[in-house]
């Protein structure tokens, strides 16, 4: 499945975050859904996923990362999205398992006392090169119920839940649609709750390089440089160039040309425009500057995009 949302952000100009949301192309799916009872410990790791997330759907654990000195608790409701495949334990204790404890090992039978029901899955991006909201977001995202009560978020878990649970015909179809839907929800979520000062999240929090942020997704093929962003920011041109650099961590034509490459990698994959139609979309004067800065950028030339994605997805890591 491929989700395309049409979402409307409070925190920024809806352009921009639908923008960079829209290209993402999932596809997702559970892949686990169980009761765990005694000592148990879930290890996905091994399965080098892109994207994995853990709907906590009854009971309590613990996450155990190595990021994090200590555990955090997990109750009914909350969720864990772990990008990059991030090394994590899902366990029954607040202590590490042991190595010769199984893994992945639910209950099969009755079994008296205390148990957790997970529901775990992926997420694939069909197509992705770079996209600076999934680099603004941390490798483990930890989103509790009490920050996501009476939200979309909450609605798409109770949903999940509910729908395996009750197992009824086409289930495993509506529960990998939510899946999709779920990681969307995560992602606004995740944005609501964060207040760092740095990086792109802050970016389009703050009022003057979000107009020019803005200004630039709104007309992606205007000849844009420093010099016109800045005004469009109301800046001088070389404290908007620091300002950006340090808030993004790149300068502001490395971004223009990020955007604007992969905006045409996702135009060559899913519309039928020609490459002289995504030249003048993506702002540049020629084919052949296109091609070049194209085949730069992938090292492919977008001929050869498009003639392998009319075959089968191209995954871009």
């Amino acid at each position: 499945m491929s989700y395309r949302p049409d979402i409307v952000f409070s925190l920024a100009p809806m352009d921009i975050l639908n923008d960079v949301l829209k290209t993402l192309r999932l596809s997702s799916k559970v892949f686990l859904h169980a009761k765990f009872c005694e000592q148990w410990v879930i290890d996905i790791e091994p399965l080098n996923l892109q994207v994995s997330f853990h709907v906590i759907a009854h009971g309590d654990c613990w996450l155990h990362t190595k990021e994090a000195p200590t555990p955090t608790a997990l109750h009914a409701g909350d969720l864990v999205v772990c990008l990059r495949n991030t090394p994590h334990y899902v366990t029954n204790s607040v202590e590490l398992p042991p190595d010769d404890l199984p893994r992945n090992n639910p209950t099969t039978e009755e079994t008296p006392g205390e148990s957790t029901a997970l529901i775990c899955g992926q997420c694939e991006f069909l197509q992705y090169y770079w996209n600076p909201i999934l680099e603004a977001i941390p490798n483990i995202m930890v989103i509790p119920t009490k920050d996501s009560a009476g939200s979309n978020l909450a609605s798409v878990i109770n949903l999940m839940v509910a729908e395996v649970e009750s197992g009824g015909d086409g289930s495993n179809a509506i529960i990998d649609r939510l899946s999709d839907i779920l990681f969307i929800e995560a992602i606004r979520k995740y944005i609501q709750l964060q207040d760092n000062k740095q990086g792109y999240i802050a970016a389009l929090r703050d009022q003057r390089l979000c107009k020019a942020l803005s200004s630039f997704h709104k007309q992606p093929a205007r000849n844009w440089s420093v010099q016109t962003l800045s005004e469009a920011a109301g800046m001088s041109r070389s404290a908007f160039a620091d300002k950006f650099k340090q808030m993004v961590d790149m300068s502001p034509i490395e971004y223009v040309t990020g955007w604007r490459m992969q905006h045409a990698y996702d135009e060559l994959t899913s519309n039928g425009k020609s490459v002289t139609q995504i030249t003048e979309d993506c702002g540049y004067q020629s084919e052949a500057a296109f091609r070049k800065a194209f085949k730069k950028q992938f090292g492919i030339g977008p001929g050869m995009v498009r003639r392998v994605a009319r075959e089968e997805p191209v995954p871009v890591s």
